[in-house]
């Protein structure tokens, strides 16, 4: 069974063919060059079996890898020519692929490749852009910064751009979505967008999406054109952390329902009781962040469940009794 696992691909070292072996971002990379450069195309077997690329051995592990690099490629807007036999040659047509010339100067490709190779994108993905522009001589200096690279990104951008609607399953359920825009923070990379099934705006970490995504056709929606994705996660730090999200219902005395439910966000539920009260339900992953949001609004906002959100406040306000 385990061999039949396609989850356990990316970025595991059981996907290449030995401890030398590049990952598979700098497989991409590689197989992208060779179908560049290859002007009669190659098999599958040809590349499967091309030691430099780093396929997994065995008939069947290789095939599948291959299938899945060339499903990415395509979604990543690779022009890539061929069917999905064995004898189908593969290949890359320079002139689909690479960019019109931009006319940069030497001095502008060069700051170009600084400022690529400035940001960490896994092993490889600046270069695949560098790429894009016909390539450049030379390497960069250390990153100041890395961002992590998740398969699921190509596929995620080619929708946003495109406005396509698509699933994917997140924590245990799948999920229609349209991805108005990416953006990274906190070390990591969402997509924020509008969550079919509960008509709410929401923000996704990457590296959580499960399997592959699906998407579908072009135009299927519209972006306000004053939205920013960043926006989404500026003052919201109890959307991320590694735990499970979870409902906390909080009560808002008369007069703090508006300032409360500003601060929380778009996404929390309000609830208006007849005696004048409004309750909030904010699903949350990182407790301790909602919780020192609630303590600024002092007692006129009270945590009402789950018992470990009502913990941590009764430890916060008997360490400031102290």
């Amino acid at each position: 069974m385990a061999e039949d696992d396609e989850a356990s691909e990316p970025g595991a070292s059981a996907d290449v063919g030995g401890a030398d072996a590049p990952d598979r971002r700098e497989r991409l990379l590689n197989l992208l060059a060779a179908l560049l450069e290859s002007r009669a195309g190659l098999t599958r077997d040809d590349i499967v079996t091309n030691p430099t690329l780093g396929y997994p051995p065995g008939a069947s592990a290789a095939r599948r890898a291959f299938e899945r690099d060339k499903a990415t490629l395509r979604a990543m807007g690779v022009p890539l020519n061929g069917a999905g036999d064995g004898d189908t040659r593969y290949r890359v047509d320079p002139k689909e692929y690479y960019l019109t010339n931009l006319e940069f100067s030497d001095d502008e490709l060069a700051a170009l490749h600084v400022a690529v190779t400035a940001i960490g994108l896994g092993n490889s993905a600046g270069e695949g852009a560098l790429m894009k522009l016909g390539g450049i001589e030379g390497t960069g200096s250390m990153p100041i910064a890395e961002l992590p690279f998740v398969d699921v990104l190509a596929p995620l951008f080619e929708a946003s751009r495109r406005r396509s609607v698509v699933s994917f399953w997140y924590r245990d359920t799948i999920r229609e979505f349209e991805p108005w825009g990416l953006t990274s923070k906190f070390g990591n990379w969402y997509v924020v967008g509008l969550d079919h099934g509960i008509d709410a705006m929401r923000v996704y970490r990457a590296d959580r999406i499960n399997g592959e995504i699906t998407t579908g056709s072009p135009n299927a929606f519209t972006v306000p054109g004053d939205f920013r994705a960043d926006t989404y996660l500026e003052d919201r730090p109890w959307d991320y952390g590694e735990g499970r999200a979870t409902d906390v219902v909080i009560r808002v005395d008369p007069g703090f329902e508006a300032a409360f439910a500003q601060a929380v966000g778009p996404g929390a539920v309000v609830d208006h009781a007849d005696d004048g009260t409004t309750t909030v339900t904010v699903r949350a992953v990182e407790l301790r962040a909602l919780v020192n949001l609630v303590l600024g609004f002092l007692d006129h906002v009270e945590i009402v469940e789950p018992a470990a959100a009502r913990e941590i406040i009764v430890g916060e306000l008997e360490a400031w009794s102290r």
